[in-house]
C-alpha cells in the first residue's frame, strides 16, 4: 500500500541567540524564532494528507529545555495526535542526557503526549502499525553511543522504515562541524531493504542513498546553517517502483547574510561604518539576522566601528553582528563575538600554528586545548538558559 508520512527533525526548540528581545512577549527572540518555525511546520503537516509524522531527534537544544520550550512542543505536537496522527519521535545528541542515571525529559512527555511513541534513551525499538502494514525500527542517539551497537533488520512482508541520528560516513559537511558527543552511523544500518531511512542531526535536506534521506532543520541555528533552508520532508511509499518519492516542504523563517569582508586598513571607523551601512541598504532586507568582518583594523577602531553601527543599523536590519577572526581567542566576553560558521576548534589549532612552540610541548598544549574546548562545550550544550530571559 501507499504511506505518505512526514520526516521532520532537528527543531531545536530552547535554542536561543543574541541579546534581542521579541517586542511582544521579552523574550529572547531567536527562541521565539525557533517555536514559530516548529509550529509553521506543523501548519503544513496538517494539510498535506499524511499517515505517519516522524521526528528524527533534535526536538530540544538542551537536555534540560525551558518550560517555554517544553510548552512549545507539546503544544504543537498535540495538534498532531488531535488530528488523529500517529507521531514516532526518537533522541538526538541534543537531547540525550550524558548520564543514563540523570534522566530524560522525555519520562515527562510520555505523560503530556501519551499518543506519541518516544525512543529516546538508550534502546532501540520496533514500533508496528498494523493498519499501514509497517514497522518503525527506531535507533535513537543513545544507542549509536552504546558499546554493543545497534542491528537493523527489516521484517518480511512489511514496510520498513528505520529513524536515526547521527552522521553517515563520506558526508561532506556544507558550513557544519563535528559536535561533542555527535556519533556516525555505521553503514551496515542503511540496509538497501528498508522501503525508507530517515535521519536526523545534520541540518541540510539530502540525499544520502537511494532511500536515505536527512530532513534537515526547521530553522538555521547559527551562520554555519546560513545556507540551509530550512524545511521537513514529505516522503511517499509505493508510488515508485525505485524506492521513496521524497520531497523537501521549505519553511518561511528569519533570513541569515554575511556581508562581504571590509578592509579596515588606512580607514577610518566612520568611514567602515559608511560602507557596511551602504551594503546593508542594498543587499540586507530588515527582518534579516546579519554579520560583518571587519579586518586589518585595530580593536579601539573596530569598537568604534561597532558602536556606529548598533546606533546607525537598527532600522536597517534585525541584527548585525561585527566581528574578527581573533574574537573567539582573545575577547570571548565581547558581546559582538562571531557565533557563525568558523568552527573555535579550529581557531585555537590556528592559534597554536601561528606560534613557535617547541614540537613536544605544541602537540601537548593542543591536545589538553582541545579537550578542554570539548568538556566546555559540552557543558553549555546540557545547561538551558534561564526560562523567557532575552
Amino acid at each position: 500500500m501507499q504511506i505518505r508520512l512526514a520526516h521532520i527533525s532537528d527543531t531545536h526548540l530552547g535554542y536561543r541567540s543574541l541579546f534581542k528581545a521579541d517586542p511582544a512577549t521579552g523574550r529572547n527572540q531567536r527562541a521565539v524564532d525557533i517555536e514559530v518555525a516548529y509550529e509553521r511546520a506543523i501548519d503544513d503537516i496538517l494539510t498535506r494528507d499524511v499517515q505517519l509524522v516522524i521526528h528524527g531527534g533534535d526536538v530540544f537544544h538542551h537536555t534540560r529545555p525551558t518550560w517555554a520550550a517544553i510548552r512549545a512542543f507539546v503544544r504543537q505536537t498535540r495538534r498532531l495526535t488531535e488530528a488523529g496522527l500517529p507521531v514516532v519521535v526518537i533522541g538526538g545528541n541534543h537531547d540525550t542526557p550524558r548520564l543514563r542515571s540523570s534522566g530524560s525529559v522525555f519520562s515527562v512527555m510520555e505523560l503530556a503526549l501519551p499518543e506519541v511513541r518516544f525512543v529516546c534513551e538508550y534502546e532501540q525499538q520496533v514500533i508496528t502499525f498494523r493498519n499501514l502494514n509497517l514497522d518503525v525500527l527506531a535507533v535513537p542517539h543513545g544507542k549509536l553511543a552504546d558499546p554493543v551497537g545497534p542491528s537493523a533488520f527489516p521484517t518480511p512482508g512489511m514496510r520498513n522504515i528505520l529513524v536515526t541520528h547521527g552522521l553517515v560516513s563520506n558526508l561532506e559537511l556544507r558550513g557544519q562541524h563535528r559536535e561533542p558527543g555527535e556519533e556516525d552511523i555505521a553503514d551496515h544500518l542503511l540496509d538497501e531493504e528498508f522501503d525508507y531511512i530517515a535521519l536526523g542531526h545534520y541540518h541540510v535536506f539530502n540525499k544520502v542513498r537511494h532511500n536515505t534521506w536527512y530532513s534537515g532543520s526547521t530553522e538555521r541555528m547559527g551562520f554555519g546553517d546560513e545556507d540551509v533552508t530550512p524545511g521537513y520532508a514529505l516522503v511517499e511509499i509505493g508510488s515508485l517502483e525505485s524506492g521513496a518519492d521524497v520531497a523537501h516542504i521549505p519553511i518561511e523563517t528569519r533570513p541569515m547574510k554575511t556581508i562581504a569582508p571590509v578592509d579596515g586598513e588606512s580607514r577610518s571607523a566612520r568611514e567602515i561604518a559608511d560602507i557596511v551601512l551602504d551594503r546593508i541598504v542594498r543587499y540586507v532586507e530588515p527582518e534579516t539576522n546579519a554579520r560583518v568582518e571587519i579586518r586589518n583594523s585595530l580593536r579601539p577602531v573596530k569598537r568604534e566601528v561597532e558602536s556606529i553601527l548598533r546606533r546607525e543599523s537598527a532600522s536597517l536590519c534585525w541584527a548585525l553582528q561585527v566581528y574578527s577572526r581573533g574574537d573567539i581567542l582573545t575577547n570571548p566576553g565581547d558581546k559582538m563575538v562571531h557565533s557563525g560558521s568558523t568552527d573555535v576548534r579550529s581557531l585555537f589549532d590556528e592559534f597554536i600554528t601561528e606560534r613557535v612552540y617547541e614540537t613536544n610541548f605544541a602537540a601537548a598544549f593542543a591536545e589538553r586545548g582541545r579537550r578542554a574546548l570539548d568538556d566546555a562545550i559540552r557543558a553549555a550544550e546540557s545547561t538551558a538558559p534561564e526560562d523567557g530571559v532575552a
